[in-house]
């Protein structure tokens, strides 16, 4: 089982102004004190943002993370679903950056996460 196995990612989904997607959380995203992991909540923006580039790329390239920045912005127990929102700040031809915004099911904004992916070309050798 991989880790993106382990986050319990809902779904990803492609807007007409970038991503949505939720995770349903539970002891698995727990940091000790019993708070949301923030690496729990870093390795889920930085997979759903290179499913998002890579479902962009069509199998012509692999959306990879480069940079993963992130605010952790108020304290949340690991229940429910963590909603994120993703809109693209900038789609070149060697990367991508995403912005997304993760709130919890009562609309608090529990964190701000930029990711930036290198997109390698699949016919590389």
């Amino acid at each position: 089982m991989t880790l993106v196995d382990q986050l319990n990612i809902d779904y990803v989904n492609l807007t007409d102004t970038g991503f949505e997607s939720t995770m349903t959380m539970g002891e698995f995203h727990a940091q000790p004190f019993g708070f949301l992991n923030g690496g729990a909540t870093l390795a889920y923006c930085e997979a759903i943002a290179g499913m998002v580039s890579n479902l962009m790329g069509e199998g012509a390239y692999v959306g990879v993370g480069q940079t993963v920045t992130a605010h952790h912005l108020k304290a949340t127990k690991p229940q429910g679903k963590l909603l994120a929102q993703g809109i693209l700040l900038h789609g070149g031809k060697r990367s991508h950056v995403w912005e997304i915004k993760l709130t919890n099911e009562k609309g608090e904004h529990i964190s701000q996460v930029t990711v930036v992916n290198a997109l390698i070309e699949m016919n590389c050798k």
